[in-house]
């Protein structure tokens, strides 16, 4: 009874040792051929080897290039081949998958996948490739017939100086991501590939929240001041150094540099050959008259009751300003710096109209408080006379060859009214030096031929009279094609005078942009 018992254990054993080994023989010397049942898009692989299933899948890929990948939004179609957006089989892939179905376990058990698969059988799921930049050329360009872009808020500034807040608005896209998996998952389901599209919300850069949070309601102050525009160049010049600065949105608590912001004043950046003040002379030089730009812009920030960081005098009156009221600016040595130091944003708006220039600058008017600039010439400095010699003119000949012109210290206040009660604050001090009159005194002896004028650039007073003392002329000297102001005090212009909001004056002064403001453009 036991030798039958082991007879029969024995044989179990062999059998079974002999039906895996025919099996582990079968997937190792069949891997060269697909198993029976597999299948790919409706293709019969049974039994292929590697080059008939090649050949089959080969096929299978004439087949997808000629089906149309349609796509889909309520009533619109849009058709493409699949060359069209990049579309292809991986045959090599497909080729691997079905040589491999049924192979994918632990040999022991590849004979059941194996017998399941010839069973039930076994559908290979198309494997491609798309060109994600073919594909989304398409999809961008068919999108753009769809899509709405949103629209970022600004602000504009009204003919009456309050700021309006123009609202954003929130776009539609569509999702090109999830068409694209849409797309490989139909395809891979072996379904048409006939896509729907969806569209997802886009925010604009800019949200109505932020522009309001910007604080800007208003005008907080404006400074007028007015130049010969027949000096053409240096009328030109004010026009491309305040076209700089405009548009200028500055955040709370933010630095501004006027050399920053306009930048060198070369030939390069438009600028022309005009008067400046060069140690007490007034010569040729480029950018002559960005200097008014920067004295207009100062007297704007003071009366904003901004931050005044960094500003020098001239070293002559200039007669734009009134004394202690100008600033000077040359690139790279000598700087106008101020600060936004209050908690909402400011912007800075210029114009040039005819022979005036204008600057305003808004902000949160809520906290807007009056503003006084008070001047006071603590001492003022009488030039001397100078007599020099000159062989040219006959003894008892004078001429005044440089005028002289009284100099100035002068103390500068800001006095602010605030809840009832009057602050004071000392700025900048201002000193002008005083520039002395140089007189020729002839040395000639008379002749007694015919008496040939000498060359001379300044005018010959009366014999009986004498040179006019230092000090006893009106005070004003050429200035940049302009006379140098008296030192008193001159009226405030009126805010918004010669000033056009909704245009931004270009150089020649016959450009302009839109008044729309859209902050998410600005630094």
């Amino acid at each position: 009874m036991r030798r039958t018992y082991f007879i029969i254990i024995v044989g179990f054993i062999i059998g079974v040792f002999l039906a895996v080994g025919a099996v582990g023989a079968s997937s190792v010397y069949g891997r060269e051929r697909v198993v029976p049942g597999v299948r790919a898009a409706g293709i019969d692989l049974s039994g292929m080897d590697r080059e008939a299933c090649r050949r089959a899948l080969a096929s299978l890929e004439e087949k997808l290039n000629t089906t149309p990948v349609v796509f889909h939004y309520r009533d619109r179609n849009w058709t493409f081949s699949p060359p069209e957006i990049g579309l292809r089989l991986d045959t090599q892939a497909m080729l691997t998958g079905a040589l491999q179905a049924g192979r994918d376990a632990q040999w022991w058990l590849q004979w059941y996948r194996q017998w399941k698969i010839k069973k039930e059988g076994y559908e290979l799921p198309l494997m491609v490739v798309i060109s994600r930049q073919k594909f989304n050329q398409k999809l961008s360009a068919l999108a753009g017939e769809i899509a709405t872009p949103p629209r970022d808020a600004a602000f504009r500034v009204l003919p009456d100086d309050r700021i309006e807040i123009i609202p954003g608005r929130d776009g539609m896209k569509v999702d090109e991501e999830r068409a694209y998996r849409d797309l490989l998952s139909a395809l891979s389901a072996g379904k048409k590939p006939e896509i729907q599209l969806n569209m997802v919300h886009v925010k604009p850069r800019t949200t109505t929240e932020e522009v309001q949070a910007m604080g800007l309601k208003g005008l907080l102050a404006s400074y007028t001041t007015s130049f010969d525009a027949s000096y053409t160049d240096r009328a030109y010049n004010i026009r491309v150094a305040a076209a700089a600065l405009d548009g200028l949105l500055i955040p709370p608590g933010q630095e501004v540099s006027f050399n920053k912001v306009v930048g060198p004043r070369s030939s390069e950046a438009g600028y022309k050959n005009a008067k400046v003040i060069v140690n007490n002379q007034l010569v040729d030089g480029l950018g002559g008259g960005v200097c008014q730009v920067s004295s207009t812009l100062y007297n704007a920030v003071l009366l904003a009751n901004l931050e005044v960081l960094e500003r020098t005098n001239h070293s002559l009156p200039v007669p734009y300003v009134p004394v202690g009221r100008d600033a000077t600016v040359v690139y790279g040595a000598i700087d106008f710096r101020f600060r936004n130091n209050t908690e909402s944003y400011v912007y800075i708006r210029s114009a040039v109209n005819g022979n005036r220039l204008t600057f305003k600058i808004y902000g949160n008017t809520d906290y807007k408080v009056p503003v006084e600039i008070r001047t006071r010439i603590t001492e003022v400095l009488e030039p001397k006379v100078v007599q020099e010699p000159d062989p040219n003119l006959e003894r008892g000949e004078q001429v005044v060859k440089q005028k002289g012109v009284r100099g100035y210290r002068v103390i500068t206040e800001r006095v602010v009214r605030e809840n009832g009660r009057l602050y004071t604050e000392r700025l900048p001090g201002s000193f002008y030096k005083p520039v002395n009159q140089v007189v020729a005194i002839g040395t000639r002896e008379p002749s007694t031929g015919p008496v040939v004028p000498p060359p001379s650039s300044g005018q010959k007073p009366p014999p009986d009279k004498k040179p006019p003392a230092a000090g006893d002329s009106p005070g004003r000297t050429p200035a940049g094609g302009e006379d140098i102001k008296p030192p008193e005090e001159s009226p405030e212009p009126p805010d918004g005078e010669g000033m056009a909001p909704p245009e931004r004056q270009s150089p020649e002064g016959n450009g302009s942009v839109p008044e729309v403001v859209y902050p998410a453009g600005s630094p």
